[in-house]
């Protein structure tokens, strides 16, 4: 019951929450648990266009599926430490390539070393959010990284226009 009032809360008389109801999400940790409560809170944001991968190479599979279908993802949260190839390598991988400047890289991972939280921003992390991490400050970040998507695509479409 408090998850939900936290997140109604967060979201009353916001037009932000329309917003992200457009948002396709993926989750990519290798928890499950992690998996569930990220896909609920972000369903209590009322974005519901969400997948999810237990690995680093299904990550890279959905997310390369995905763009191939002209479906890409706005949003990809990835945890750091994940069996096969790391949330890490998933970022560096696709900011590699500049059909993905676009899509928010959003790192979600215990992992809270300032060290290691400075290697995910130069990677290009959009943003990094520590576990565990609550509904309200789940939902804040997704907040501003929407704000973050429209910016970028305005100046993508300015210097495109």
């Amino acid at each position: 019951m408090l998850r939900r009032t936290m997140a109604a809360t967060l979201l009353k008389g916001s037009s932000n929450v329309s917003q992200l109801s457009q948002l396709k999400v993926l989750i990519a940790d290798d928890h499950f648990l992690i998996r569930q409560f990220v896909r609920n809170t972000l369903q209590d944001a009322k974005i519901t266009d969400i997948q999810t991968a237990a690995d680093g190479n299904e990550a890279i599979d959905l997310i390369q599926k995905a763009h191939d279908a002209k479906q890409s993802y706005d949003v990809v949260l990835l945890d750091w430490n994940m069996p096969t190839i790391s949330g890490l390598e998933v970022l560096s991988y696709f900011r590699a390539k500049a059909e993905y400047a676009d899509t928010a890289f959003v790192m979600l991972t215990a992992e809270s070393e300032q060290q290691n939280i400075m290697k995910a921003i130069k990677a290009g992390a959009t943003s990094y959010i520590i576990k565990p991490v609550s509904p309200a400050d789940l939902g804040k970040k997704m907040f501003e990284i929407n704000e973050w998507l429209k910016r970028k695509r305005q100046s993508m479409a300015a210097m495109h226009g």
